[in-house]
């Protein structure tokens, strides 16, 4: 045949082993190769980690508000999450600058990755063939066992989260919407915004190079920031607010979906999966009771602006939904915003006997009873057994930079020095 190559010739399709340059290239393959499995294996890990902490909180705040006797009540919140998901929103305080907005990137996805659990409540003793693979919970006098099933592969992968209950608890406490293994998807949402002086000297990058003066209250002495907190602030400061851009569509796609208004369209509602792969800024037109909330977002370019934490836990105790929340450490700037929203329920719900949403708040009291709380409250412990010592990782110069709801009072400060040592970074990591 005419592509019979002749006995002994040289086939022009062989290349030799031993050539130089396709020895050169297949060393550069190989190496390659070995990079791309080495980040895929660590993406998976950082993944499987985030997530499987957001599990664990999103499953305990939702049971919290299924054992709410009085939101339950109510007779409204089980058919709304029957039907439209329980909604989990976390307010996040890291900053978008340095080793956080790594931080921030890993638990944006992880967090994102609630979408795909659901979760069902079950009478202790029901028995569908699958009881392998339930954990018992012996501390609890309710919860008697768990059981986490799989389905799917790659994007389609799902949780199904089975919570096994006290048959009497079932019975007596359980709403009916959420019996008879009715499923309620997560449905989770990510605010962002950091408010410490990492985050101020990122803002004040930002603003430099937009041509505009930096707000703050606090001296000129940004040069404790860290180098690396201070470049690409432009870039870091927009991952913020695309992610507070992306969570307003999901809680308003969310809104319009539980309490239709005028505004709200006549069909279908775009979804979380919509609102989480869309480029535009708003789906829909948006609901009046977040209308505050969108604004706080708008205006947020180049400043510390706290009130979209506020604002959006507030909208989602409005919708029914429960948030968390959480910084690096989960000691320091998590305890100055408990303790906020803890003098703000006191304030709402007891003081002015009010339902927590259409009450005027005493700013002046709810900052002594915030401060009270952590002086005297259960926060400084939490850093005893967390480093060794009862006060807060934060120090005079770093307290200045922070919002004034969250700056702690000055006998908490454990400022620059941790066991007759000096930190060589500013002070004790919070």
């Amino acid at each position: 045949a005419g592509n019979t190559t002749a006995p002994g010739a040289a086939s022009m399709r062989h290349v030799p082993s031993n050539n130089v340059k396709i020895m050169r290239r297949r060393k550069a393959c190989i190496e390659a190769t070995q990079v791309l499995h080495e980040l895929t294996w660590n993406i998976s890990v950082r993944r499987g980690n985030v997530f499987s902490q957001a599990l664990g909180i999103g499953v305990t705040l939702y049971l919290a508000h299924v054992s709410d006797f009085t939101k339950l009540n109510e007779g409204v919140w089980a058919d709304v999450w029957k039907h439209h998901g329980f909604m989990i929103t976390f307010e996040g305080l890291l900053s978008a600058a340095g080793k956080e907005l790594g931080m921030i990137e890993d638990a944006s996805v992880g967090i994102a990755m609630l979408r795909s659990v659901s979760v069902v409540i079950r009478p202790e003793n029901h028995d569908d063939g699958n009881v392998g693979g339930r954990v018992p919970v012996p501390e609890s006098p309710y919860i008697v066992w768990l059981n986490i099933i799989p389905s799917g592969t790659g994007e389609t992968t799902r949780f199904l989260v089975e919570v096994g209950v006290d048959v009497k608890f079932y019975r007596e406490r359980i709403p009916v919407p959420l019996q008879n293994g009715n499923p309620v998807r997560f449905y989770p949402i990510l605010y962002q915004m950091g408010v410490d002086i990492r985050q101020w000297g990122a803002n004040a990058g930002a603003n430099m190079s937009r041509g505009r003066r930096p707000s703050a209250t606090a001296s000129d002495s940004e040069n404790e920031i860290d180098k690396d907190d201070s470049s690409h602030a432009n870039q870091q400061h927009d991952v913020l607010k695309a992610l507070n851009y992306e969570a307003f569509r999901k809680m308003n796609a969310y809104a319009h979906s539980v309490v239709p208004c005028d505004a709200s369209p006549s069909d279908v509602t775009p979804s979380w999966e919509q609102a989480h792969e869309s480029q535009q800024q708003i789906l829909l037109a948006i609901h009046p009771s977040l209308a505050p909330l969108f604004e706080y977002i708008r205006s947020s370019a180049g400043k510390m602006e706290h009130g979209i934490l506020d604002e959006a836990a507030t909208a989602a105790a409005r919708l029914g939904g429960g948030s968390a929340i959480f910084c690096k450490s989960g000691k320091d700037r998590t305890a100055m915003q408990v303790t906020y929203k803890q003098a703000q329920f006191v304030s709402r719900l007891m003081k002015n006997r009010g339902d927590g949403f259409g009450t005027v708040m005493d700013k002046e009291q709810v900052m002594k009873d915030a401060t009270t709380m952590r002086v005297y409250g259960t926060r400084l412990p939490i850093c005893e057994k967390n480093v060794g010592q009862a006060m807060f990782a934060f120090n005079s110069l770093q307290s200045r930079f922070m919002p004034d709801m969250l700056k702690p009072p000055p006998r908490t400060l454990a400022g620059f020095l941790k066991g007759g040592r000096v930190f060589s970074k500013g002070g004790i990591e919070s």
